[in-house]
């Protein structure tokens, strides 16, 4: 009994385990293209798409209900008439019916289509056609949320990196206060050296602190966003980005937007085409009252109508060339603004190229500068280990490499970014 407890707490331990790591991903690495799928996800609109579909089969199950199963009404009518039918003769041993003023009719109207000039299949097509433009609406307002994404997540890349550049300035400071500090004791050097070395230790401290609460605060954001638990031990992980390539095809959603919207133009046409063509249908009318069919009958009876009946109606053919001109012209405004979209967009990508381009170049130099403050940042270190410069050059020189480095580090994520929204831009 006691093993078996054992093993059971085990393997319950285990599972505990497993679900932290499946519902707090914080715990290990997160990675933009997670940040975009959680964000699509947890945002409102992510929901629209199922309650569109949803609806549009619903809409689709009434229009196929109407279609095939009869239409049936029950009517009723109690009147008085000031005047009835009478006959203006008198014939002689024959009681000759008076109808009664008052009448009574009771009925049940059923009616099914036979032919409807295909409305039924084109309002099916239609009510698809919206719903297809609709959840397009969405994902354009969805693709949106990737710019939000993406700069949360540099920025809070960014503020990591700069943590880390200004813990190993300090590490450095640290390491040169030892050493001034001891060359103080022994009257090398003079005490200003120590407390300049104090104060911008003290400084980096102070700017830890700021860093520190603005990525909590772009940390939150992104939480907020994506609705992922991120922790302090959350690892931002931004994967290296390949190389652009001018020819990338183009898949934004807007594309399929405009696309659906010339779709649902020739959905309605086909609509507006089909309003004159004649419609065919059974009818049947059973009914009860006074007086029935045989209006000389003033007593109460059933009767029953039924039959074939013929509905054409040919007024909407006097508008049916303008309504179709109107059609053609919404098509040539979708075409008007899905050009006006890929010249913006033309414009668009064409200058990000550019960007990049100029950041790779950006980058290059960078490295040379690195190299060259770093030097100067050791030279500068081992002069004042011997007493030759003062604190204050020093840290002149740990602040500029300090700079440099971040310089560096912020150049190469902004080509990360210039990168990302570059395929951003293209819908990849």
């Amino acid at each position: 009994m006691a093993w078996s407890n054992f093993n059971i707490k085990a393997l319950c331990v285990t599972w505990l385990g497993l679900l932290g790591w499946v519902i707090a991903p914080a715990q290990g690495v997160l990675t933009l293209e997670q940040c975009y799928t959680a964000a699509q996800t947890n945002h409102p609109l992510g929901q629209q798409q199922a309650v569109l579909q949803q609806m549009s089969s619903l809409a689709v199950a009434n229009l196929h209900t109407n279609r095939w199963l009869p239409q049936l009404s029950v009517n009723g009518q109690a009147s008085w008439q000031s005047e009835v039918t009478q006959l203006p003769i008198e014939i002689p041993n024959v009681a000759v019916p008076v109808i009664s003023k008052d009448q009574y009719k009771l009925t049940l109207d059923a009616s099914y289509l036979l032919y409807d000039g295909g409305q039924t299949a084109i309002q099916r097509d239609l009510q698809r056609a919206n719903t297809a433009l609709e959840q397009n609406r969405v994902n354009v307002e969805l693709h949106r949320l990737k710019d939000q994404v993406n700069n949360l997540f540099l920025n809070a890349v960014l503020t990591d990196e700069n943590i880390r550049l200004t813990q190993t300035s300090q590490g450095e400071l640290q390491n040169r206060m030892a050493k001034v500090r001891a060359s103080v004791r022994y009257g090398t050097v003079a005490q200003m050296n120590a407390d300049e070395l104090q104060a911008e230790y003290l400084r980096t401290e102070q700017r830890l602190a700021e860093l520190k609460a603005t990525r909590l605060g772009l940390r939150d954001q992104l939480a907020l966003l994506t609705g992922l638990a991120l922790t302090d031990s959350t690892r931002l992980q931004l994967d290296p980005q390949p190389v652009i390539a001018e020819k990338l095809p183009i898949a934004r959603p807007e594309l399929k937007l405009y696309e659906s919207q010339r779709s649902l133009l020739r959905t309605q046409t086909r609509l507006i085409s089909g309003k004159w063509q004649p419609r065919l249908s059974l009818f049947a009318q059973p009914g009860f009252g006074r007086p029935g069919l045989n209006f000389l009958d003033n007593s109460f009876q059933s009767f029953f109508i039924g039959g074939l009946r013929l509905n054409w109606n040919l007024s909407p053919a006097y508008t049916l060339h303008k309504e179709r001109q109107i059609q053609d012209l919404k098509a040539q405004q979708v075409t008007i603004e899905r050009a006006t979209f890929e010249k913006n967009l033309s414009l668009q990508l064409r200058g990000q190229l550019t960007e990049i381009e100029r950041l790779e170049v950006v980058i290059e130099k960078d490295q040379e500068i690195v190299a060259l403050r770093t030097k100067i940042r050791q030279s500068a270190a081992a002069q004042l280990d011997n007493g030759a410069i003062a604190a204050r050059d020093y840290t002149s020189e740990l602040h500029a490499e300090t700079q440099a480095l971040l310089n560096q580090r912020v150049h190469e994520l902004q080509l990360a970014l210039a990168r990302i929204q570059y395929r951003t831009m293209t819908g990849n």
